[in-house]
This record gives structure tokens, C-alpha cells and sequence, in this order.
């Protein structure tokens, strides 16, 4: 009786333990928004897919967001810097990571698109403030690539 009480209870300790360190990552996987930055690494490296990770920083200052916008079909990731609205070394890595600048956007910006993902980028400047964001919109049911490419 002894024996299974102390295996009940190493048993409990050891759920308790993997709960409190596995409990981060399981609110992060169905949180609906975060925001953070670079040092925020739990964050930064659950949430930051790697275009932005290697994404030039062309501001000292700049934060993270991430959105699951439909549920878990469809993320959104952005990338702000502020104090600055220059995006040629933004534009240049896009190109040399086998992106190109789409014809047409649904929205007011630069729509980039690579024929080896589904992912939409978008690079705009602020209209509230000095600054520029790069943002990967994330799902399965983005159009296949268009050719309308400039």
C-alpha cells in the first residue's frame, strides 16, 4: 500500500511539473493575439515565423504581433518599425528570398508573393504615424501565386 501511494504521489509531482513547464506553449498555441518583441524569446521564437526573424531592421525600434484571425486556418504576423518609412532593404530581401511584388493587392500596399509558400506579405507605411510595417498573412486557402507579377 505504501508503494502505490508513493508512486501516486511521484506520479501527481511529475504532472504538476511537466503541467507548469508545458503550460506557456499550450496557452500560446490557442492564444487569439499576442504582442511582444525580439526579447520576449518564448514568444519571438513560438510565434515569429523566419522571413521575419531575418527581416532586416531597418529601426531600432520595432515590436511583433501575432493574430489568429479564422480560427486556426488563418495567422497573421507583423513586423512594425517605427520612426522610419525607407523600405528598400526590406524590398531587397524579399527579392533575394525569391519574393516578388504582385501587380495588384487587396489592400493599399506592396503585395509580395513566393511560389513556394501560400504566404501573402504585405509592406505598407503607417498612416497614423511614422513608421512601416511587413505583414505574413498565414492560410491554407490563399490563391495559388498570380501571374500578374511586375
Amino acid at each position: 500500500m505504501k508503494k502505490s501511494l508513493i508512486r501516486l504521489v511521484i506520479a501527481v509531482l511529475l504532472g504538476v511539473i511537466v503541467l507548469t513547464i508545458g503550460w506557456p506553449y499550450v496557452k500560446m498555441e490557442f492564444a487569439s493575439s499576442a504582442h511582444y518583441t525580439e526579447q520576449e524569446k518564448r514568444e519571438y521564437e513560438f510565434y515569429t515565423p523566419e522571413l521575419l526573424k531575418n527581416m532586416p531592421r531597418i529601426s531600432t525600434q520595432y515590436a511583433f504581433d501575432f493574430s489568429n484571425v479564422s480560427g486556426p486556418e488563418a495567422h497573421v504576423f507583423t513586423l512594425t518599425f517605427y520612426n522610419v518609412t525607407e523600405t528598400k532593404a526590406i524590398r531587397d530581401y524579399l527579392t533575394s528570398s525569391g519574393y516578388k511584388l504582385q501587380k495588384s493587392c487587396d489592400v493599399e500596399a506592396d503585395c509580395w508573393r513566393n511560389p513556394m509558400t501560400t504566404d501573402v506579405v504585405t509592406v505598407a507605411n503607417l498612416l497614423s504615424e511614422k513608421g512601416t510595417f511587413v505583414q505574413v498573412y498565414r492560410s491554407p486557402y490563399n490563391e495559388p501565386l498570380a501571374d500578374d507579377r511586375r
